[in-house]
């Protein structure tokens, strides 16, 4: 089983599909999954590859698997000791851009679900849902598959998503939900004019220095249990010609909020727009992820019961880490858990993942997959 994980993460890996291109991983998984009974349905949008590839099962209940076939790009690929999309495996390391994020996890889960279906292991309808648009902008990706899915009633009742959520060890740690985003852009005006002749001008700066300080000094409360704080960050700050000699007319300022339920999307700009009160500014404001969470209950004891059984570790429930396409899920009212390799090389020159974190994986997903109730 976990020779199998292992080979079809190398294919994976050697189809260089940076986001939003699926290099033909999609097709590959296709031809993998339909002698197991899998019909694809393809909702592609925007150029962006997704792919939902469904079985229906023999029990009552559909549990899906989301991942995506896109990576990142490679960055210098001189820099690499073993060719980005080589997926060479040395001294027990898969090398490779995808290798923890994801198309590992992607690889456990079609070689658990291939484990059981050669056993005619009775199973929940399976779903898989598939896009090459996780790493990138994230507008026809995964979204589009659930408003497809939404349109035809067939949204699942759970979902594990295989985001790279470990740090030490395969299972070590979950995410069960995720911190929302808010980006902003504000922009001070003034009045650009000569550095000699002040009265003559009005220094965006000097607008924007106290208000920005305000802004930084904003208490967003208590966080939610097993939640961070809310974090807000003045990220880039811009302005003037760049001489000396000039007063700026204006200054640009990029703001990242990440907020836990506890804050939302209308307090938040509010607040920002009450630090702003005496200035005269112009904002753009980005709502780009939703927090979420989802409850204690039989999914989430089902995910933290499957890895003991394998590992014998109590996981950590998280709600750490950037945004998913878990967010998206999360809207449509499904519960979600993140669960996939360690993470330690995500996104870096050298990404790698061991092949013993493969087998551990594909045998969390098969006692999950197995147990799973409605």
């Amino acid at each position: 089983m976990s020779e199998i994980a292992t080979n079809i993460a190398v294919k994976l890996i050697q189809r260089e599909s940076v986001t939003p291109d699926d290099g033909g991983c999609q097709n590959y998984i296709k031809t993998l999954l339909a002698p197991l009974g899998f019909v694809r349905t393809s909702v592609d949008a925007g150029g962006v590859t997704n792919s939902i590839y469904t079985r229906q099962g023999e029990l009552k209940g559909t549990l899906a698997f989301a991942g995506h076939t896109d990576v990142v790009p490679t960055g210098p690929v001189e820099k690499w000791e073993h060719a980005p999309f080589s997926g060479e495996i040395i001294d027990g390391m898969l090398h490779g851009r995808g290798a923890q994020d994801m198309k590992g996890a992607v690889a456990c889960w079609i070689a658990a679900i291939g484990k059981l279906c050669g056993e005619y292991t009775p199973l929940p309808t399976i779903q898989l849902l598939i896009t090459s648009d996780e790493e990138g902008e994230s507008i026809d990706g995964t979204i589009r598959m659930m408003e497809h899915m939404q349109a035809n009633d067939s949204l699942p009742d759970a979902v594990i998503v295989g985001e790279p959520s470990c740090s030490e060890k395969v299972g070590d740690t979950i995410r069960r939900g995720r911190r929302g985003v808010v980006q902003i852009k504000v922009t001070f005006h003034g009045k650009q004019g000569h550095s000699a002749y002040p009265q003559d001008a009005d220094n965006a700066i000097h607008h924007a220095a106290p208000a920005l300080s305000r802004i930084a000094d904003i208490d967003w409360g208590d966080a939610t249990v097993g939640f961070p704080p809310t974090s807000c960050q003045i990220t880039n700050v811009n302005g003037g010609t760049g001489a000396t000699n000039v007063i700026p007319g204006f200054c640009e300022a990029l703001i990242d909020i990440r907020y836990n339920p506890a804050n939302n999307f209308d307090g938040i700009k509010s607040a920002i727009e009450a630090a702003c009160a005496d200035c005269d500014v112009t904002f753009e404001f980005d709502h780009s992820a939703t927090a979420f969470s989802t409850a204690d209950g039989p999914f989430l004891d089902l995910v933290c019961s499957s890895i003991k059984n394998v590992t014998g570790i109590d996981t950590l429930r998280d709600t750490g880490g950037g945004t998913s396409d878990g967010r998206f899920l999360a809207a449509a009212g499904v519960p979600v858990v993140e669960l996939g390799t360690t993470n330690s090389s995500i996104h870096q020159i050298g990404e790698q993942v061991a092949v013993s974190e493969l087998a551990v994986l594909t045998a969390i997903y098969t006692d999950i997959i197995e147990n799973f109730e409605v």
